[in-house]
């Protein structure tokens, strides 16, 4: 892998880590709201983006976000659950963004705690991932 492309990885690593590490739990206004929505929307992003990226570099062709995760999920035997979990982040993301429907608030700001975890969750197997790449090399 080139220098350049493991750079990629380590800014979206870094970028996840630096938005969510001091995310709030509670949200005191409106301007903090936005600020915790767009964290969790680019983070979320970020890892989509990591997963279709080692799938590429696990040699498995890339395709939409559900099917890459499914694609890792069995590539590297992980819990099928985890694969779930990020597939409704990632539709939580997707809501966000483009504000399909009414978003309840509180309910994404009750979520905060459980996608923090999810997401250092899956950066623990895209950095194994990557670890298992580069060591190979």
């Amino acid at each position: 892998m080139n220098e350049l492309r493991l750079k990629r990885y380590h800014d979206k690593i870094n970028y996840i880590i630096d938005n969510i590490k001091d995310l709030p739990i509670k949200s005191k206004n409106i301007l903090e709201t936005r600020g915790i929505f767009y964290s969790l929307q680019t983070s979320i992003e970020s890892m989509v983006d990591l997963v279709a990226m080692l799938i590429k570099d696990l040699g498995v062709q890339v395709k939409d976000d559900e099917i890459n995760i499914d694609n890792l999920i069995k590539e590297k035997d992980l819990n099928p659950e985890l694969g779930k979990k990020l597939k409704s982040a990632n539709g939580l993301r997707n809501i966000l963004v483009h504000r399909y429907s009414k978003v309840d608030d509180q309910i994404v700001l009750d979520s905060v705690e459980e996608i923090k975890s999810l997401l250092y969750e899956w950066l623990d197997i895209i950095e194994a991932g990557l670890n298992d790449i580069t060591n190979n090399e």
